[in-house]
C-alpha cells in the first residue's frame, strides 16, 4: 500500500512533529505554552503559569536551588494541579526514600522546592486539561526526609 494512503489515516498526517521552544531563565517569569524553560537561578526562581487553555504544554527544568526556593504557581487560587511528583532522594538513595506524592486536586495551586526535602532540582511537565486544571508530572531530586512539594 502506498505510504501516503497508509499515513493519511493517522492523526499526525501532514503535521510537523511536536517540538519545544527553549528559553533559559535566571529570574522570575510568567511561562507560556510551547516552551521548555531551563532555569539556572540557584537562589530560587518563581514561575507563574498562565491561565490554562486545554492542550497547552509547558516544561520547566530546574537546576539546583541553594537558597530561597524554586516554585511554580497557578494563575489563580481556583486553578489547581492534578498529577504527581516522583521524589528521588539523592542523599540516601534507598527504595524507602523514593516517594511519589500526588496533588490533591482540591487546593494545590503551588509547587515548591526548598533546596532539600521538597526538592533540589527537577524536570516538570505541565499539560492544561481544563480551564481550571494543570496536569503535572514531575521528577524531583531531593535530600533528607522527602516531603510533598504541593501546597
Amino acid at each position: 500500500m502506498r505510504s501516503d494512503v497508509l499515513n493519511s489515516s493517522s492523526n499526525s498526517y501532514g503535521q510537523a512533529p511536536e517540538a519545544w521552544k527553549f528559553s533559559a531563565k535566571t529570574a522570575a517569569f510568567t511561562a507560556a505554552s510551547g516552551f521548555c524553560y531551563l532555569v539556572t537561578d540557584v537562589d530560587g526562581c518563581a514561575v507563574t503559569l498562565p491561565a490554562p487553555v486545554i492542550g497547552d504544554r509547558i516544561k520547566v527544568i530546574f537546576g539546583a536551588v541553594t537558597s530561597n526556593a524554586h516554585s511554580i504557581t497557578c494563575d489563580a487560587t481556583t486553578t489547581l494541579f492534578s498529577g504527581y511528583a516522583n521524589m528521588l532522594d539523592t542523599a540516601d538513595g534507598t527504595a524507602a526514600k523514593h516517594i511519589v506524592f500526588a496533588a490533591d486536586e482540591s487546593d494545590d495551586d503551588a509547587f515548591s522546592m526548598n533546596g532539600s526535602t521538597t526538592g533540589v532540582a527537577a524536570e516538570v511537565e505541565l499539560l492544561a486539561i481544563s480551564d481550571k486544571m494543570w496536569q503535572i508530572q514531575a521528577t524531583v531530586y531531593a535530600s533528607g526526609a522527602v516531603a510533598t512539594p504541593f501546597a
